[in-house]
């Protein structure tokens, strides 16, 4: 889940009763103005003038979240924003939720150096994946805070903790789970019991889902190796070759959605859009796979199905679930009252009630379906939204077993990794294996 160099949020202006003008200096990156001489003022006219307008906080959280309201975010920022001026009504707030902000751009000169960087379009707040983290930290894009994430879960902590310093809080935790019409599914035990049982059911294509794409691939490949061989060293899986006895399992799953000589699982044709949550939703399918939250897409596809089951998805020869781990971390360039500002923003988006209003769609004006969004907050499983909603409860033991994906190496081993999963599935026209 684009900054000049950052001046105090107020001017601390030192007068004299002797000088009879003031020159008022422009800066880069906030007024941004050429110098101009201002007209005279008297002691008195500067003690009763109005402080300096402060430069808005600008913080960019994830878009890859689902749009409950369908109003582009509209309401969820003005909930956000609201929430945030009521307790600091002195400091001006811009959020920005857009899903075509590419958070997963690295690359030098790309979004995540600008929106972190020092120059036009930098902001102050950014969500990103702390999957990215080792490589913001590498590249000075992001500065270490003094955050206590006590009370998030634990494998969401050391996500956002680099070489001992914190870098990050934590707001969002992301692992794949199995939903199917069968409440069969919650004995289900590893990949080939999944496949035999998702096949014995009525559709004829046992699971959909999407695996396609430079960073989906790889890493759901690297879950059904945690799957096979233990999450102690996911690490080491980030370069090929693949492992064989993973994809005994992995393959056949990815190949059980194809159906007459193409893969539309692992082309591009679920990739964007839901078009595997609606096959799915509308008993195409006996099972889906992916993210927790696209259940909010699978209920609007077809809300008078039952509820389906949940289980994590087992993807390898066993069942050893991994999250990815979502955090807000701070432009280096933010520092003095920007800095303050910028963790009572990251404090009101760790709290219960802003997790619940996410998580639970409490931002739509018309009624919907929650988010099903996993949070951080170890706190928010205990709360009675949760623990009264039909589905958290389970996903709760999912994320309390799960490890988070180590926040370094990724980045330079992905781009190898995921065209070797690709050619051990023999390319995106894969037969199905039944």
């Amino acid at each position: 889940m684009k900054r000049g160099p950052i001046i105090p949020s107020r001017l601390r202006l030192l007068w004299s009763a002797l000088l009879a003008a003031l020159l008022v200096a422009g800066f880069a990156g906030c007024a941004g103005g050429t110098p101009r001489p201002a007209s005279a003022a008297t002691t008195a006219q500067v003690a009763a003038a109005p402080p300096a307008a402060a430069a808005p906080l600008k913080a960019v959280l994830f878009g890859y979240i689902p749009d409950s309201a369908k109003d582009n975010f509209q309401a969820l920022r003005k909930a956000l924003t609201e929430r945030f001026q009521a307790a600091h009504p002195q400091v001006s707030l811009s959020v920005t939720i857009d899903p075509s902000l590419n958070l997963y751009d690295f690359k030098l000169g790309g979004e995540l150096s600008t929106l972190l960087g020092s120059g036009a379009g930098a902001v102050d707040v950014v969500e990103v994946d702390t999957l990215l983290l080792g490589t913001l930290v590498d590249s000075g894009w992001v500065q270490a805070l003094a955050a206590d994430n006590r009370e998030l879960v634990p494998a969401a902590q050391s996500a956002a903790v680099v070489d001992g310093k914190v870098y990050g809080v934590p707001t969002y935790v992301c692992s794949n789970v199995i939903y199917a019409h069968d409440g069969g599914l919650t004995a289900v035990q590893d990949g080939p019991a999944l496949l035999k049982f998702l096949s014995a059911l009525s559709a004829q294509t046992p699971l959909v889902g999407s695996y396609h794409g430079s960073f989906t691939l790889p890493s759901v490949y690297l879950d059904a190796w945690a799957d096979t061989n233990g999450t102690a060293g996911l690490a080491g899986a980030y370069l090929p070759p693949v492992d064989s006895k993973t994809m005994g399992s992995f393959a056949p799953l990815v190949a059980s959605c194809a159906a007459g000589g193409k893969n539309p699982c692992l082309d591009k044709t679920y990739a964007n859009g839901t078009g595997a949550e609606t096959a799915f939703a509308q008993g195409q399918a006996n099972g889906f796979v992916g993210y927790t939250e696209r259940l909010f897409y699978i209920l609007d596809a077809a809300p008078s199905q039952p509820l389906p089951s949940v289980i994590s998805a087992p993807l390898g020869l066993g069942t050893h679930p991994v999250m990815f781990v979502d955090a807000l971390v701070v432009n280096p360039h933010c520092t003095g009252s920007c800095l303050a500002n910028a963790m009572q923003f990251i404090a009101l988006m760790s709290q219960l009630g802003t997790r619940n209003l996410i998580a639970f769609s409490q931002d739509s004006p018309q009624p919907t379906f929650p988010r099903y969004l996993l949070q951080a907050r170890t706190d928010f499983y205990q709360d009675a939204l949760a623990r009264n909603n039909p589905f958290y409860p389970s996903f709760w033991q999912i994320v309390r077993s799960a490890v988070a994906f180590p926040n370094q190496g990724f980045t330079a081993d992905y781009l190898r990794l995921g065209p070797a999963v690709l050619h051990a599935l023999g390319g995106s026209s894969v037969a199905p294996a039944r």
